[in-house]
C-alpha cells in the first residue's frame, strides 16, 4: 500500500496537481554593465526599484546595501543616484521601503531654508498645495513638472493618484526658478521633499523633465561652511556710500560674506507675476532671473543667502537686487547692497 501511495504522490506532482506551499521569492541581484556602476540591487530593494520608476526615477545604485544608524533606528540602507532607500521590515508593503527626504536634505546642506522661499498662488492649470504654498505647473502645453509629478507615483492601489505622487516625491518646496545644478547646467528647477525636478527644453519631449542627482549630491557633499556668527558687524567704515533702495527695503544692506539679507519690494499689483535678479557692480547678472508672485498687497519678500544665490556664491563687492513685473509695465524696484570680507 505504501508503494502505491508514493506512486500516486509522484504522479500528482508530475501533473502539477499537487504544489507544495511557497514562501515569497526574493528577486535575484540586478547588476549593470555600466562604467563606474559596481553595485547591484537585491531583494526587496530591487523589487521596489523596478515597481516604482526604476532608472528614470531612482537612477543607478551608488552604494552597497549596508546597515546604517538613522534617527529611527538601525536599518538596511542603499543610496541611488537620485534617492536613498531604507528597509523597515516591520512595516506593511509598500511602506517597508522608505525614501529619503533628499530634496529637504540637500537644501539644508546648501544652507537654504525653503520656508523663506517666495510663495506661489493658485493658478489655472496648475496644482496648488496649501501645505507649503507652492504650485506645480506644466511648462509646455501638457509637458512639464505637473504631468511628470502626476504620472509617477508609489504603486499602492489603495492610494489616490495624488497620494501616490506625494508618497514618491512629496510636496513642492519651491516655485520653479532658474538654478545651476551640480553638473553646471542652468535649468528651470523646482524642489520637492524627495526630489528636484529640472526642465531641459532641448531634450526630446519624453525626457524634458529630469530628476536631479540628489543621491549623488547628498552622499558626497561636505557640510557647508559656517556663516559668520549672527550679529557680527562688518568692519568699521566698510559700509559707506551705499545708495538708498527704490520701492524696496533691505535689511541689512551691508553684510559679511556668508550672511543672509532680507529684501522686500513693493509697488506692484496684487498677485502679479514678477521676476527678480542680482547684478554685480559692472551691471552683469550674477545668476539667471527667478520668478515669483506678489502678495495681496503687491509686495514680495524674499531672502538672499550670499553663500548660495541660485547656485552662485556672492564674493565681496557691490550688488543690486532688482525686481519688476514680467510684462515690464512698472519701473523696477531696486535695493543696492554690499558684501564685505
Amino acid at each position: 500500500m505504501r508503494r502505491v501511495n508514493l506512486l500516486v504522490l509522484a504522479a500528482l506532482l508530475a501533473a502539477g496537481l499537487l504544489v507544495p506551499p511557497l514562501s515569497r521569492a526574493q528577486p535575484a541581484g540586478l547588476c549593470f554593465d555600466v562604467p563606474g556602476i559596481t553595485n547591484c540591487i537585491e531583494g526587496r530593494f530591487r523589487e521596489y526599484w523596478e515597481q516604482n520608476g526604476g532608472l528614470a526615477v531612482f537612477g543607478y545604485p551608488i552604494s552597497a546595501a549596508t546597515m546604517q544608524q538613522t534617527a529611527d533606528g538601525n536599518f538596511l540602507t542603499q543610496f541611488f543616484e537620485r534617492n536613498r532607500f531604507e528597509l523597515h521590515p516591520a512595516e506593511a508593503r509598500p511602506y517597508d521601503v522608505l525614501l529619503g527626504r533628499l530634496g529637504d536634505d540637500r537644501l539644508k546642506q546648501l544652507g537654504r531654508d525653503w520656508q523663506t522661499f517666495p510663495k506661489g498662488a493658485e493658478t489655472a492649470g496648475c496644482l496648488f498645495f496649501t501645505q507649503t504654498g507652492h504650485s506645480v505647473c506644466n511648462q509646455e502645453g501638457d509637458i512639464g513638472f505637473r504631468s511628470y509629478w502626476e504620472s509617477h507615483g508609489l504603486q499602492d492601489p489603495a492610494l489616490s493618484q495624488v497620494n501616490r505622487s506625494l508618497a514618491l516625491f512629496g510636496f513642492p518646496l519651491s516655485e520653479p526658478a532658474m538654478e545651476t545644478n551640480a553638473a553646471g547646467a542652468t535649468v528651470l528647477t523646482q524642489w520637492f521633499e524627495r526630489a528636484r525636478f529640472e526642465f531641459h527644453p532641448g531634450n526630446p519631449s519624453e525626457t524634458r523633465v529630469l530628476l536631479g542627482l540628489l543621491g549623488n549630491e547628498t552622499s558626497s557633499a561636505s557640510p557647508p561652511a559656517p556663516a559668520p556668527a549672527p550679529g557680527t558687524p562688518p568692519p568699521a567704515g566698510a559700509c559707506g556710500g551705499i545708495l538708498p533702495p527704490v520701492d524696496a527695503t533691505i535689511e541689512p544692506n551691508c553684510v559679511k560674506a556668508g550672511a543672509t539679507l532680507t529684501v522686500e519690494v513693493s509697488g506692484f499689483a496684487p498677485n502679479q507675476e514678477l521676476k527678480y535678479w542680482i547684478t554685480d557692480e559692472p551691471g552683469f547678472l550674477v545668476a539667471p532671473p527667478q520668478t515669483a508672485r506678489s502678495d495681496a498687497q503687491g509686495r514680495l519678500r524674499t531672502s538672499v543667502d550670499t553663500r548660495n544665490f541660485s547656485g552662485v556664491g556672492l564674493s565681496p563687492g557691490n550688488y543690486e537686487f532688482v525686481a519688476r513685473d514680467v510684462e515690464e509695465t512698472i519701473l523696477p524696484a531696486r535695493a543696492p547692497f554690499r558684501v564685505v570680507p
